[in-house]
């Protein structure tokens, strides 16, 4: 009763509900097709910050299509190995970016190459050695089905 006397800082009408459970991750079907065998999910690491909040970071960055988003955070998976009951989370560093460019079929492979020479050239010119450097391609499966392409940029430490 108490939330609902709040006013909404856009309309001054008390228009807050009360808390509800929410589930972290990001709900998408994949294919054309939309019932219950085409659901996945997205990583919330990244689909959070990145996808859903895209129109917030376009209008406030005043950004125009083609830009990216990047983001750097720890992540956390769990391991389970049942034969030797082993259980743990893993925690390491994790970075993202998505470069999103103009609808269409025959429009991005220009752009991934050149966002490729860019990439490359950043980090050569902060200090990074190309001899440890590596190109992990994605194809086929590998590909997340709302990309054309994908590349990692790997790094091997010394």
């Amino acid at each position: 009763k108490e939330m609902q006397s709040f006013p909404s800082p856009a309309s001054g009408e008390p228009t807050l509900t009360m808390p509800r459970d929410f589930n972290l991750m990001f709900q998408t079907n994949v294919g054309a097709m939309s019932d219950a065998s085409a659901v996945a999910y997205l990583r919330p690491e990244t689909a959070q910050g990145i996808f859903l909040n895209f129109k917030n970071a376009m209008g406030t960055a005043r950004a125009k299509i083609p830009f990216g988003i990047a983001q750097i955070g720890k992540a956390f998976r769990n391991e389970i190995t049942p034969r030797n009951f082993i259980f743990r989370s893993r925690e390491f560093e994790q970075m993202e970016v998505e470069y999103f460019i103009p609808p269409g079929d025959d429009v991005w492979e220009p752009f991934q190459k050149e966002w490729m020479e860019e990439s490359k050239a950043y980090l050569l010119s902060v200090g990074v050695r190309e001899d440890l450097m590596g190109y992990d391609l994605h194809e086929g499966d590998g590909l997340a089905h709302y990309a054309r392409a994908c590349t990692d940029i790997t790094f091997r430490f010394p």
